[in-house]
């Protein structure tokens, strides 16, 4: 077993393979570099350092120091084997200029400039992620030492996992008081959204970070809290508005019926303790007529939430997502996730048009491969010359 997870032979000769291949059929004539200028002031210093060491070494032979031999060493070295010898261990050092050359040009952020616009027909399901980040989800989940926030994010990561591959198209956003917009329009592509929500904080709030370990308040990292003015309430409604003006515009786009479901949801990752639920409903019935789908991943913890009436609209809000067919799958249940994803699975799949444009093509691992080829050769064959010289 790889205890070090340490990649095995063949998998680096693989990298090195693929990396070669890349760089023999790149048309280096068709490179830009955006920092030329800071590549050039970069490569006169390394310039002005070797003609120093030079100058250097030169003013020591003229000051009679040669770090090469010493007449009273008491052994005589021929010039047929002396200069030679002097060539082949110069060479390595010499060949230094290759890889220092790639850095270069790699510190010089080369790319490919190019307007291309890819357009292709895609079967997805469309969707829109809302997280919530209000002030109740930084206490403790269930006495588990895990505040809520931390438990929304783990589950829609782990959601996201299972919908892995899916085509699906996704917008991620977190709401509090209000709503903040973190991926706005549907994007295909898991690896950006799964950093995304990653790195999303847990909590919004209007106050400064504190730690208060006597109420419930004793896990959220300081880095997973934001500070924003007004925030910490859990209002929903103003978010879903915005979420149906998105779909409509997409819609419109796509030349697709509004009232039809047309594979298109939203997940809602939440304690279900919202304060706005007669706006909220309103928005909820706006759903319906277009068929969308809501579905909840409920933190099913009232910990934390201070107010009465957001508690209250808990049941509520529930029972108007499963009547517009949604439904919600509490994360106390160990097949929840599983559960919300089978049932996103169940809605059809439409065929949607995807326009990707590629303006600019950072090319600069090329050169960082290069630098590296070349030292995995010089390295070794300068140890070889020196062992054969100097047995």
């Amino acid at each position: 077993m790889n205890f070090l997870n340490i990649p095995s032979f063949s998998n680096i000769l693989f990298l090195f393979r693929s990396g070669w291949r890349d760089l023999i059929n790149t048309d280096f004539y068709q490179l830009k570099f955006s920092e030329i200028e800071f590549a050039a002031k970069v490569g006169l210093i390394l310039f002005l350092f070797v003609l120093l060491k030079i100058v250097w070494i030169l003013i020591g032979r003229w000051l009679g120091r040669d770090n090469y031999s010493r007449k009273d060493s008491g052994h005589l070295i021929s010039e047929k084997k002396y200069l030679p010898a002097r060539f082949f261990l110069a060479l390595p050092t010499l060949a230094l200029f290759v890889p220092l050359s790639a850095i270069i040009f790699a510190i010089g952020n080369p790319y490919f400039a190019t307007s291309k616009t890819e357009i292709k027909h895609i079967e997805s399901r469309t969707r829109i992620d809302l997280r919530d980040v209000s002030g109740s989800m930084s206490f403790i989940f269930n006495s588990i030492n895990k505040v809520k926030g931390e438990i929304a994010m783990r589950s829609h990561l782990k959601f996201l996992d299972m919908r892995r591959g899916k085509n699906d198209r996704v917008a991620f956003w977190l709401f509090s008081s209000d709503l903040f917009p973190i991926q706005e329009d549907f994007v295909i592509d898991d690896d950006l959204l799964y950093l995304q929500v990653y790195d999303a904080p847990w909590e919004l709030g209007g106050a400064e970070y504190f730690y208060r370990p006597d109420d419930g308040r004793a896990r959220v990292p300081q880095n997973r809290y934001l500070k924003v003015d007004g925030q910490g309430g859990t209002k929903l409604s103003e978010t879903l508005r915005a979420a149906i003006q998105t779909f409509d515009i997409d819609a419109t786009r796509q030349k697709l019926p509004f009232t039809k479901s047309n594979g298109r949801s939203v997940l809602i990752i939440t304690d279900a303790a919202i304060s706005d639920f007669s706006e909220t409903k309103f928005e909820f019935q706006e759903l319906g007529k277009r068929g969308i789908k809501p579905y909840v991943i409920f933190i099913d913890d009232a910990n934390g939430e201070t107010n009465s009436n957001s508690l209250a609209n808990r049941h509520e809000l529930l029972e108007e997502v499963g009547r517009l067919g949604g439904k919600f799958f509490p994360v106390s249940d160990e097949r929840a996730i599983e559960k919300a994803y089978q049932e996103i699975d169940k809605l059809e799949k439409i065929k949607v048009e995807v326009t990707k444009k590629t303006l600019k093509i950072p090319t600069f691992q090329k050169f960082i491969f290069l630098a590296i080829l070349a030292l995995t050769v010089i390295i070794p064959i300068g140890l070889i010359f020196k062992l054969f010289y100097y047995p």
